[in-house]
């Protein structure tokens, strides 16, 4: 058996290849008819080859063909999964231009993608889904980048632990905290028990995050990309 891994990795939805032919063939008929129900060609151009992408990726460390793959949702929470006994947990998030799977044998995982732009309804999302101190450290921040820089940081992370905890949106956001106040008003990262979060830069004008539940302290996620990657590992 290898040794427990979390991988990480990222797609250019909006780079041009030739993988994405043969990654969009592979798609089951549900998912193809969903993507038919898309109202644009780029909504379906971006969920074909998302999930094109966690088809290809995904494959090998199932031991199967990406055509093959069979990926349910669980009875109560909506994270799709590998039927058992599969080896590995995986999570898929996406926007326009930009994707991350985040794959680990050993522990559950969450991912987020965001694109960074201003937000209409942010202020909405901090007053109801953000806790107390992530709201103190949003208003303490100077309006424009580095307020907009922060919200991102801690909505990618919130988001990246509902996924990993197979819950999105059903979970109380804000009664966790990703971000602490110290006692001289200084924020700081933080996690709720037993999870580990890492931010990151996901490409150009996009964030991450990355969530691990009960893994032991300082696991490093091993980075990959799409196409170029496949095959290593």
């Amino acid at each position: 058996m290898p040794p427990p891994f979390v991988h990480l990795w990222h797609a250019d939805l909006a780079a041009e290849h030739p993988a994405w032919g043969p990654t969009e063939v592979t798609l089951s008929e549900t998912e193809r008819d969903r993507q038919a129900r898309f109202r644009t060609d780029a909504l379906r151009q971006t969920y074909g080859r998302a999930h094109g992408f966690l088809r290809a990726v995904l494959g090998p460390y199932a031991g199967q063909q990406p055509a093959e793959l069979v990926l349910a949702a669980p009875v109560l929470r909506g994270k799709p999964a590998l039927p058992a006994p599969a080896a590995v947990q995986f999570n898929l998030s996406y926007r326009a231009g930009r994707a991350l799977l985040a794959v680990s044998n050993e522990w559950a995982v969450g991912a987020d993608v965001e694109a960074l732009h201003p937000m209409t309804d942010a202020l909405a999302l901090v007053q109801e889904l953000f806790s107390g101190p992530e709201q103190a450290a949003l208003r303490a921040t100077a309006p424009g980048g580095p307020w907009e820089a922060l919200f991102y940081t801690i909505w990618t992370r919130k988001e990246a632990y509902a996924k990993a905890l197979s819950m999105g949106l059903s979970l109380p956001f804000a009664e966790f905290s990703v971000l602490e106040m110290g006692a001289d008003g200084t924020p700081w990262l933080a996690a709720p028990a037993g999870a580990q979060l890492l931010g990151f830069a996901a490409g150009p004008g996009h964030r991450g995050a990355l969530a691990v539940l009960g893994a032991p302290a300082g696991v490093v996620p091993r980075h990959f990309h799409f196409p170029d990657d496949l095959g290593a590992v």
